[in-house]
Parts: structure tokens; C-alpha cells; sequence
């Protein structure tokens, strides 16, 4: 009887959480371009975000929206995977100067670094590194050591792992992408320039455009001069320091706030003066035939536009080509909050009418789906746990055991190891995983004891 009202229990929270989560997620209002702070602040309160940065511009006019507890445009977030137009900045400034093509293979520069494609080695070009169609696979993000500045050595490490990495298609054919692409960018840098990687950015990108209040997080420490970050756990955002990956650097670490890049966006726009004489070659880029991505910018023909995604960041940009027109989105939440406001801001400054209806976050999304699949692995346990014949005792045995091979082999199939989950994912995965790995052992146990128990019987 106990046991019957327990599952009834579990199943009913899934249930209601089922109910709760799209409610929370859910919004009937209309938005313009007349009310743009009113679609912001209700999206912001829907995704739950500690706190956002916004810098729009649309013609002669240049503002900000700030959302959250001492939240201004001078406030730092980190700029996750938007940094990488910074980077490839600094290998088309290279070029301009003669110091490198970006035909040019990397090999030319990192000798060591030797590919292969189907057991045949091949050469990279930096250009490949720029669209993300290295043939690089996505997963190599988990090969990317933890540590700080204090080890100069760990770009070059970063590499070193995949150094003689199985490309998932040939160099040129395919975009994939890749972040450790640009931190092999970054390390030519360095090669070329005879500069660390950020003394070199700032100074060449940064400075030029006056974007005096932005640096690259190289260390744990620079955690104290911008605002704390979260991630999603049981529907509401916790802070969360995640660690210091100084090998990615170039990928997903600048830092800086929405006043500086507002200087970063007019430098993009259609009437901008180009103030590092670069712009107008990423923009006319030819990207029919290798996809629409080049030197860190998705490029369509009427816009401009990348995403960032730290553990405990995200943001969004999206300039137009054709007027004076952009946003620029910073969250201290990862998932796809910037995302999705960024998109939806734009989307009004072109004169569209919104109506956010069920919008969810990526890792709201997650967190939500991992509480409900423990619940519902709790309901199902109970469920069947009245089952003691030989034949369900086998079942058990087989269902747990295979639970546990799943657990231990699928990380390495998919090559992304537990660590890399905590670090990345809501807290949730990992107590789902948790909960999942003690269920098949007490059925094995039980199983076990059962079968045995009915075995002496007999």
C-alpha cells in the first residue's frame, strides 16, 4: 500500500512539474518595436536571468537596457564563443601586414600538427580554421585542459591533444563546428607575432577601438572584476565559478560590457569609418560555396550574427549589412537566454510583432527533462518492484547491468567524459545520472538476492 501511494507521488510531482515548467515558460503578450524594454523584461523574467546587458542600435539612436541587481553597461560578462571575431581579427591583421595568408596551411606554422582524414594526413589551411570547416570534430571542446596563465605552456597543449586528431570529413568540404579551431588560430598568433595571444589582441583590436574596460579572463582571479556567473539547477539559477580554461582563451574568454561593445558594433556597421581596416573584407567574404560562416560571424546576406555560450555565460550579436542597425546581448546565465532575446530584439527593431508564446531555454529545457526522468525512473521502480519471479529477477539484473555499461562506455563513445558534463550542463544531469547509476544497482542487488532467495526455497 505504501509503496502504491509513493509511485502515485512521484508520478503526480512529474506531472505538475510537467505543468509548472511550460507555465513558467509561457507568455500571450504581443511586443513592437514600441515596447522593446517591455518584451525584454518579461523574457528576462521568464528565463529567470540574474542579470542582463543589452546595447542597441537602430539609426542615430544608441541605448541600453540593463536588467538585475547593480546592472549597467559597465558591467562585465564574459563573451563566450563571440570572442572568436576578435581572434580572427587578429589573423586578418597578420595578413594585412604580410606576416602570414590565410591560405597558408597550418602546418607552416605548427609543423607537429598533423591531422588525418580516413588514416591519409592532410593539411589544414587557416582559412579552414576561420569557417569551421577543419574536418576538426565538435567534440574535441573535452580535450581542453583546465589551468591559468600561470602555465604558458597550456595553448600549446591545448593543441598538442589533438595534434594528430581523426578529422571527420576532408579539410574545405564541411562546416563543423569546432571552438578549439580558434585557439589553434591563436597559437599562429603567437607563432607570427612573437606576442601572447591577448597582448597581441588587446593591442592591435581592442585598443584601436578604445574598448578600454575589456580583458581575457587568464586566471581565477579575474573572476572578481566582472559579475558572477549561473547556471540552471531545479528551475532557478545558482552562481557558479567555473574553472579557467586558459588554452581556450581565444574561443570564449574576453570579457567586457555592453559600453564597449557598442564601440564594437558601430566599428561593423554599414557606415562605420572600419577603424582596423578589416571589416570590409570579413563582410565580403564569399561564402556560397563553403557555408555562411567565416571569421566568427554566421554571415547572411542582410546580417551579421554569432552566440556565445560559457558554463556560466552566454550573449548574442547581430549587426545588419543593409543600416545602422545591431544588438548586442550579455547574460550572466548559460543557455540560450541571449540567444533568444538578441534574436527577438532585432526581430522588433526590424518592425516585426512578437508573441513569445512557449519559449525555453536550452538548459531550462535540460534541467526540466532531467527531473522529470528521475522521477519518472523512481515511478517505474517502484512500479515493477513487487515483481519478484525469476524471470523479472533476470530482467533486472540484465536492465541494471546494462544501465551501468551505458553509463561507463557512452561517455567515451561520444567523447565527452563526466567532468565535462558537471562543468557544462545543469547540476540536474549529474543528480539524474546519480540517481539512474543507484537504481541499477539496487536492482542488480535485488535481483541477485531474490533469484537466490527463491533458488534456496525451492
Amino acid at each position: 500500500m505504501a509503496n502504491k501511494i509513493m509511485r502515485k507521488v512521484f508520478l503526480a510531482c512529474a506531472i505538475i512539474i510537467s505543468i509548472v515548467y511550460v507555465s513558467m515558460y509561457y507568455d500571450n503578450g504581443e511586443y513592437t518595436k514600441g515596447n522593446i524594454d517591455e518584451y525584454v523584461c518579461k523574457i528576462y523574467e521568464i528565463y529567470n536571468v540574474p542579470g542582463l546587458s543589452v546595447a542597441i542600435i537602430d539609426g542615430d539612436n544608441e541605448y541600453y537596457i540593463n536588467y538585475g541587481e547593480s546592472i549597467d553597461e559597465n558591467s562585465r560578462f564574459e563573451l563566450g564563443s563571440t570572442t572568436k571575431a576578435f581572434t580572427a581579427l587578429g589573423i586578418l591583421k597578420l595578413e594585412q601586414e604580410g606576416k602570414l595568408k590565410i591560405t597558408d596551411s597550418v602546418s607552416d606554422y605548427l609543423p607537429w600538427f598533423k591531422p588525418t582524414y580516413k588514416r591519409t594526413a592532410y593539411d589544414v589551411s587557416i582559412e579552414d580554421l576561420l569557417c569551421h570547416t577543419s574536418g576538426v570534430p565538435s567534440w574535441t571542446i573535452s580535450t581542453i585542459p583546465e589551468g591559468e596563465d600561470t602555465d604558458e605552456s597550456l595553448l600549446i597543449r591545448t593543441i598538442q591533444n589533438i595534434q594528430e586528431i581523426q578529422l571527420d570529413s576532408e579539410p574545405g568540404t564541411y562546416h563543423e563546428y569546432a571552438t578549439i579551431n580558434y585557439d589553434i588560430l591563436a597559437l599562429i598568433i603567437e607563432e607570427v607575432s612573437g606576442e601572447k595571444y591577448e597582448d597581441f589582441i588587446s593591442s592591435e583590436i581592442l585598443t584601436p577601438l578604445d574598448m578600454q574596460d575589456s580583458f581575457f579572463r587568464t586566471n581565477d582571479e579575474d573572476a572578481d572584476k566582472m559579475v558572477r556567473g549561473h547556471k540552471t539547477g531545479f528551475f532557478s539559477p545558482f552562481v557558479y565559478d567555473s574553472p579557467t580554461y586558459y588554452g581556450n582563451t581565444a574561443a570564449g574568454y574576453l570579457v567586457s560590457n555592453t559600453s564597449d561593445l557598442m564601440k564594437w558594433m558601430k566599428n561593423w556597421s554599414i557606415e562605420s569609418q572600419d577603424e582596423l581596416g578589416l571589416v570590409k573584407d570579413v563582410l565580403n567574404y564569399d561564402v556560397s560555396e563553403k557555408g555562411n560562416y567565416y571569421a566568427g560571424w554566421n554571415i547572411y546576406e542582410g546580417y551579421i550574427c554569432h552566440g556565445g555560450n560559457n558554463p556560466n555565460f552566454s550573449s548574442q550579436v547581430i549587426i545588419s549589412r543593409e543600416k545602422r542597425q545591431g544588438v548586442f546581448v550579455l547574460s550572466n546565465l548559460a543557455g540560450s537566454s541571449a540567444t533568444n532575446i538578441g534574436d527577438g530584439i532585432y526581430r522588433l527593431l526590424l518592425g516585426d510583432t512578437i508573441r513569445i508564446g512557449l519559449q525555453t531555454d536550452t538548459n531550462g529545457l535540460v534541467d526540466f527533462l532531467s527531473i522529470v526522468m528521475a522521477l519518472l525512473l523512481i515511478y517505474f521502480t517502484m512500479l515493477l518492484w513487487d515483481r519478484k519471479s525469476p524471470r523479472a529477477c533476470i530482467v533486472r539484473v540484465t536492465v541494471g547491468t546494462a544501465s551501468i555499461v551505458a553509463m561507463l562506455i557512452v561517455p567515451f563513445i561520444f567523447h565527452y567524459p563526466y567532468k565535462v558534463i558537471y562543468v557544462w550542463f545543469p547540476v540536474t544531469v549529474c543528480m539524474t545520472l546519480t540517481i539512474t547509476l543507484t537504481i541499477a544497482l539496487i536492482n542488480i542487488f535485488a535481483g541477485c538476492f531474490w533469484w537466490f532467495r527463491d533458488k534456496m526455497g525451492s
